[in-house]
């Protein structure tokens, strides 16, 4: 599990867990970060419909039973694009 302690520890992914106002920068930074330590994730995003608001989800993989997900629902002013 030593895995799931470096990926907890890292600052950039508890200020996204506990973030009202994502920032586009801050997304990719993780992104990044999971690409260059080589840790298998996925990133899924729902468009938002009529009746249904935009959301995002980030899950990260850490053993064959074990993964991370963090859901960013957000409406149309909690997404900031820098």
């Amino acid at each position: 599990m030593k895995e799931l302690s470096d990926i907890l520890s890292i600052d950039l992914l508890r200020s996204i867990a506990n973030c009202r106002r994502l920032k586009i920068k801050q997304l990719n930074a993780l992104i990044s970060l999971l690409i260059k330590a080589d840790i298998n994730f996925t990133l899924t995003h729902t468009p938002a419909t009529a009746s249904e608001e935009a959301t995002t989800s980030i899950t990260i993989y850490l053993k064959p039973n074990v993964s991370l997900t963090i859901d960013l629902g957000f409406d149309a002013h909690a997404m900031i694009m820098y």
